[in-house]
């Protein structure tokens, strides 16, 4: 929605929620991405459990902010809900840049900073690992005024490009 990701451009974005279309995956992409990324998600909850003591639970949340409606999915959550876990596949280049900035890339904060508006949680814990001990990087990711504030107004802009959007016949 901010035009950040390196996934889905914006405009595809608009499209999609416009027309209630999804991207569509090929079959390598489901198996070897997708899936991979749950199995992987899976295991690595297990050592984050662990290094947490408390159950993580994946679930979605929804929240009204500001009139908007919004969502989140959560790899996991604790009971509480004061802490959030997310989890991506290694990624060499992810890893180096939260080693070294100890921040989130722009094409991962914005999740992180929904993920807290949505919950009311205080933190994220940002994990990239392949579901071993051995390659697991961390990032505990607290909100930040700014970023927050820029994903609101970004939610607002999308609202109103969403409500004009016109998709080609």
């Amino acid at each position: 929605m901010l035009g950040q990701s390196d996934k889905v451009k914006r405009t595809e974005l608009l499209h999609m929620k416009a027309t209630g279309t999804a991207k569509e995956f090929s079959d390598w992409v489901q198996k070897n991405l997708l899936d991979k990324g749950h199995e992987v998600e899976a295991a690595t909850r297990v050592i984050i459990e662990q290094r947490l003591g408390e159950d993580l639970y994946p679930t979605t949340g929804a929240a009204d902010v500001e009139g908007l409606p919004l969502l989140a999915s959560f790899d996991g959550i604790t009971m509480l809900e004061d802490t959030c876990w997310e989890n991506k596949m290694w990624n060499a280049n992810l890893v180096e840049y939260i080693q070294t900035q100890q921040d989130a890339p722009a094409t991962h904060w914005p999740q992180l900073e929904q993920q807290l508006l949505v919950s009311g949680a205080e933190r994220v814990l940002f994990t990239v690992s392949d579901g071993t001990d051995s390659r697991l990087a961390e990032l505990w990711y607290e909100s930040k005024p700014e970023r927050r504030a820029q994903l609101i107004g970004g939610w607002k802009q999308f609202a109103k490009d969403l409500a004009e959007y016109k998709p080609d016949t």
